[in-house]
């Protein structure tokens, strides 16, 4: 068989992968046809000093090996905050389907026997409590990984394929932002514990789908909306349970946040979570984000008060979809977590057109990247206009332009980006229930477009883990 046919079959089994380990076995094939793994064995790049890299990676083991704490301690400082961002630059990901450069993988390898070493040795002068509050502090400095879930309609069900890609390669992080149907997926994973995680995606059919249900004309007139509230919040709690924000990070570990808009034209936008909202219901708050004006009723937050009863939360304010004003809130998830590193799942309607030429090379991508920001500039341009040209609080045309003017100004991108393939075919089910079908092609579609990115963002989270579980370790060793 010749080098191009083989290549072809190579990309053939690539599109034809069933899973995480089959896509990775292709895709190394393909890099090793293509000369792409001969670019990774290289140490020359760039993107950063390969010299000062691998001599640091040789002092580091060699001080390790030593049993050199504290000069380890200093040179692992230095190097990490040297070297970081370079060897986290997206263009070391864009040449080979395997990963980064042969060197960056060596040098995170001996980064993280380093502080696991340092966790577990004596360290003369230092006792094991001050070992944890530095470790502590080195983590916060460091900062933390979130995934962030857009709104999108129905498209927003590929979040789930995102997430069970994530979860299934040990990389989900911790901390996850939801707004509209990235409210929903979020909020159900984040009210499940690993052990219901795994039953979830083994039957993901289980969930009830049916959650759009028009109303009558009747109805539709009087409440400026075409979609029944009540089916929803049905669904809503059937799929996330009647958890509050406290139990859902309480039972599973992960810290969840819900992006939610307000209706008055002096309320702030808020994000929901275990630290700003504990007594909200979950499935209330996702209800909340999910009312995009003209197909749901603005939506009053539901809590549970201290006897347990459900009450109403805020009972003078109503919300409508998380993603008009903070599709993702990243300022607000660096406040409350110390987030400084974004993983996106994309699938709005009015960004995905755009999005997935976003980072490529080419005329197309180019092309495609001009014409996104010129009408996102030329939208936020003509909507600014129609705000000034109104006063605040006055009726629906300034509340319009408003709206209109945040969504165009938003930045809908992370560090690290990940979308479907898209196709304009997927308009005609954009606001509409998915059947059991649907919902295993979006899955699968959300796993497909996840596996690419599976390194990069295993590279690029490993020092935060191994942060995590040295301060875990330490802290509950301390307590034994």
């Amino acid at each position: 068989m010749s080098r191009r046919s083989s290549l072809r079959a190579a990309l053939a089994d690539l599109e034809a992968a069933e899973s995480a380990s089959a896509w990775k076995s292709a895709a190394e094939y393909v890099d090793r046809l293509t000369g792409a793994e001969e670019w990774r064995q290289q140490d020359e790049s760039p993107y950063f000093d390969h010299r000062l890299l691998r001599a640091e990676l040789g002092d580091l083991r060699r001080l390790r090996l030593a049993g050199d704490g504290h000069s380890l301690t200093a040179l692992l400082t230095a190097s990490l905050y040297r070297h970081l961002a370079d060897v986290a630059a997206p263009e070391l990901y864009a040449v080979a389907l395997g990963g980064t450069k042969i060197l960056v993988g060596e040098w995170l390898d001996e980064v993280e026997a380093a502080l696991r070493w340092l966790a577990r040795s004596p360290l003369p002068g230092i006792s094991n409590a001050q070992k944890c509050a530095r470790f502590e502090q080195s983590w916060k400095v460091f900062g933390r990984s979130a995934l962030m879930l857009s709104g999108g309609a129905t498209w927003g069900f590929h979040h789930l394929g995102v997430v069970k890609a994530l979860f299934n390669a040990g990389l989900l992080p911790d901390i996850l932002s939801g707004a509209s149907t990235g409210a929903m997926i979020a909020g159900g994973i984040c009210c499940r514990n690993d052990e219901e995680l795994r039953s979830l995606f083994a039957d993901p059919v289980a969930m009830r789908l049916d959650g759009l249900k028009p109303v009558s004309w009747a109805s539709a007139r009087a409440e400026g909306a075409w979609l029944d509230p009540a089916q929803l919040y049905a669904v809503l709690r059937n799929n996330i349970g009647d958890r509050t924000f406290a139990d859902a990070f309480m039972h599973s570990g992960r810290a969840l946040n819900i992006a939610v808009s307000p209706t008055r034209s002096r309320q702030k936008p808020r994000v929901l979570s275990h630290l700003t909202a504990p007594d909200v219901l979950v499935a209330s708050a996702a209800l909340a984000s999910s009312a995009l004006p003209g197909l749901f009723p603005a939506v009053v937050l539901e809590g549970r008060d201290p006897s347990g009863a459900i009450v109403p939360y805020m009972p003078n304010e109503r919300w409508v979809d998380g993603s008009i004003y903070e599709d993702l809130p990243k300022l607000r998830l660096a406040r409350h977590h110390n987030v400084n590193h974004f993983i996106v799942s994309q699938t709005n309607p009015h960004v995905l057109p755009f999005a997935r030429h976003r980072g490529q090379r080419g005329l197309t991508p180019a092309i495609a990247a001009l014409v996104s920001t010129s009408a996102r500039t030329q939208g936020a341009w003509a909507a600014d206009l129609a705000r000034r040209a109104t006063r605040p609080g006055t009726g629906p045309l300034r509340q319009l332009a408003d709206r209109s003017y945040a969504l165009m100004s938003q930045d809908y991108h992370g560090d690290i980006d990940i979308h479907p393939e898209f196709h304009w075919s997927l308009f005609r089910k954009v606001v509409a229930n998915p059947s059991p079908d649907d919902l295993r092609a979006f899955i699968r579609s959300g796993e497909r477009s996840t596996w690419p990115k599976l390194r990069m963002i295993e590279d690029q989270t490993r020092i935060g883990r191994v942060f995590k579980d040295v301060v875990t370790d330490l802290k509950k060793n301390a307590g034994s």
